[in-house]
């Protein structure tokens, strides 16, 4: 067993609990003093708790060699890049290789290594870095920096957090190639262990997929954990970790600072908390909530291809939100009942030109081929504002890329974007319809705030059908058209809307932003977005109430809807549909088996009653204090706060 979780088990049982080893404690700190513990928190990717000695990942920069070269030397820098690139081909064909034979891989991390791959042998990649290095005449590890820099600078302007952390895929594949050529061992070769029988909990600024994979299969590591600085939740070494179901941290403030190889870390993922060289009389809390997380977590896996049914019979729903096609497999790994949400803007990012008909059709007709007959629901794209093409290909349709735009949020995206591009439009219409001949295919609009815009998408829909019956094409017929409820004018005139639509689908990121007016990425004002707003909650209920009477679908895709206490409010609102992130579908199917939507129509009459968002928080608090086994797979205490002005210097209480 392991030393520290020997030491937790043994802690649990008796008063006083055993000392951690003097050498393993002097390693750390220092014969002499004692080590004061140090609390850390992060953002939380994967929940859990762990506990586990620190192993630092990398230590400073790669450290890129930059000189210059001869004219006649850029041949023999061509060949080293290929070469390079060739190695590093043949570590990822290895490892993909090695997990395809394995048993419970997560399909994620084969389908990331490929996406790693692919972006490896992007040929333009290549050829982009030989012209930096003829034009330049520089070293090819110098080339690649300029060519990475180049690319993140195109990705700066992008607001969808999902699709901007893509340039770290991008950078790790790079570095990787950066290593080879100059002779650098990969870091997931360099961790050691000196606690040869410890837990180790790994702390690093990033990592990529293939490193956690790399390190997670060596059999003289045991990772319990992941600590890191800066990341991303939506990076795919965070959903890899989710899939992998390792405890994990992102923008951990100061770890790299505080924390040194060999202290002892105990992490709590759930509440987003770490804890450098713990106090002794933690370890017995802590071993608890290992067990009672590795139980949960096989509780859950079970859950799989259950149905999702309230205890008092209420049938519910639960989709997926995709951002990429390969997210498809993680969606059916979680047992989703579909997809509720995919954004197609993926495709048209970061390229010089827009996606032919054919690359669209064929990537969603692998999204539905991957779904095995449940519905998709693809998002018309969701450009525009500050979600740009690339300068090339807004050239190519008369966009002037320096044009300033005062506010994205407000301005020409979405619909407006698609309806003032309609040849853009009709061509990835016609790649739905085709897709929708191959299984079921649903086609939603993002951004609706006039009904005459949800009348102009159907003639467009019916202008496709025609092109497409007139070039003998198969595609769907009859495919269901629905509309997103992001902005206010559509919640309020909502009724008219559903005369049009088949289905609707709120956003809740959106909406909420728009209906309370605040820019929730804005530090100085993001403590006013609160979903427990009586104005976000009203709207709600009058949009779920709406599309009931009307015999429409209505769904949530939004945040809100993984999370447990506002999923709860939701069902009391009288919604069935959730959409959400593939990894929170199987702590959320739990949660809903075990609820009673009576109850939770119940509370919602409450807190209809309550007028401040100080009563609302009260009930939601009071109604989980008397629901124990609800509230025990998450912390109510993350209830937004009583009132969102709390803290703000001379507010009153």
């Amino acid at each position: 067993m392991d030393e520290l979780q020997k030491t937790a088990s043994t802690a649990s049982q008796e008063p006083t609990p055993p000392a951690v080893e003097a050498e393993q404690h002097d390693s750390a700190c220092g014969q002499e003093e004692a080590c004061e513990p140090v609390v850390l928190t992060g953002t939380v990717v994967s929940p859990g708790a762990a506990l586990g000695h620190a192993q630092m990942f990398a230590e400073g920069d790669l450290g890129i060699p930059h000189f210059s070269i001869e004219k006649t030397q850029t041949r023999s820098e061509f060949t080293r890049l290929r070469a390079a690139v060739h190695t590093v081909d043949k570590e990822f064909e290895e490892l993909l290789a090695d997990l395809r034979q394995e048993e419970d891989v997560p399909p994620e991390a084969i389908a990331f290594l490929e996406l790693h791959r692919q972006l490896l042998n992007d040929e333009s990649v290549i050829t982009e870095t030989q012209d930096i290095i003829r034009e330049k005449l520089i070293n090819a590890e110098w080339a690649l920096s300029l060519k990475l820099e180049e690319t993140r600078r195109s990705f700066e302007e992008i607001e969808d957090d999902y699709l901007a952390d893509r340039i770290e895929d991008i950078a790790q594949v790079i570095e990787r190639v950066q290593r080879v050529l100059s002779g650098r061992r990969r870091p997931a070769d360099t961790v050691s262990r000196m606690m040869s029988e410890s837990s180790v909990i790994l702390v690093a600024e990033d990592f990529s997929p293939a490193d956690i994979l790399i390190l997670k299969r060596r059999r003289d590591l045991s990772i319990t954990g992941l600590i890191i600085e800066k990341g991303a939740t939506t990076s795919h070494s965070s959903i890899l970790a989710r899939s992998l179901e390792i405890p994990t941290l992102v923008h951990v403030n100061g770890a790299c600072e505080h924390i040194k190889t060999d202290d002892v870390l105990l992490m709590d993922a759930d509440k987003g908390i770490v804890t450098v060289n713990p106090v002794q009389e933690n370890l017995p809390l802590i071993s608890k909530r290992m067990s009672k997380s590795s139980t949960s977590r096989l509780r859950q896996r079970r859950l799989r291809s259950a149905h999702c049914v309230t205890a008092d019979g209420c049938a519910v729903s639960l989709m997926a939100n995709l951002a990429l096609p390969e997210d498809a497999k993680e969606a059916m790994t979680n047992g989703a009942d579909g997809v509720g949400l995919f954004r197609s803007e993926f495709l048209f990012m970061n390229r010089p030109d827009f996606p032919s008909e054919d690359e669209q059709f064929e990537t969603y007709a692998g999204v539905v081929k991957t779904m095995k007959g449940k519905i998709v629901t693809i998002r018309t794209m969701d450009l525009g504002g500050d979600k740009l093409p690339s300068r090339e290909a807004m050239e190519s349709i008369g966009i002037d890329p320096d044009k300033p735009i005062n506010n994205p949020a407000l301005g020409n995206r979405a619909i407006r974007f698609c309806l003032k591009h309609t040849d853009l439009f009709l061509t990835q219409l016609k790649a739905i319809l085709r897709a929708g001949a191959t299984g079921r295919v649903r086609l939603m609009v993002p951004m609706l705030a006039w009904v005459s815009e949800a009348d102009i998408v159907q003639s467009y829909v019916r202008r496709a059908q025609e092109e497409l019956k007139d070039q003998g094409v198969p595609y769907a017929e009859n495919i269901q058209i629905g509309g997103m409820v992001e902005v206010p004018s559509a919640a309020l005139c909502l009724k008219q809307f559903l005369k049009r639509l088949d289905f609707v689908s709120v956003g809740t990121n959106d909406l909420i932003q728009y209906l309370l007016a605040v820019d929730r990425e804005d530090p100085d004002v993001s403590y006013l977005y609160d979903p427990l707003h009586p104005a976000v909650l009203s709207t709600l209920y009058n949009c779920i109430n709406t599309a009931h009477r009307a015999g429409k679908e209505i769904s949530v895709c939004g945040e809100v809807a993984a999370d447990p206490v506002f999923a709860f409010l939701l069902l009391g609102m009288g919604l069935r549909h959730f959409s959400m992130e593939s990894a929170r579908i199987l702590s959320i199917k739990e949660f809903m088996l075990a609820s009673s939507a009576k109850e939770a129509a119940g509370l919602m009459r409450r807190i209809h009653r309550a007028s401040t968002i100080q009563d609302i928080r009260k009930h939601i608090l009071e109604y989980f204090a008397d629901h124990e086994e609800l509230a025990d797979g998450f912390a109510v205490s993350q209830v937004p706060c009583a009132s969102p002005w709390q803290n703000v210097k001379g507010a009153e209480s």
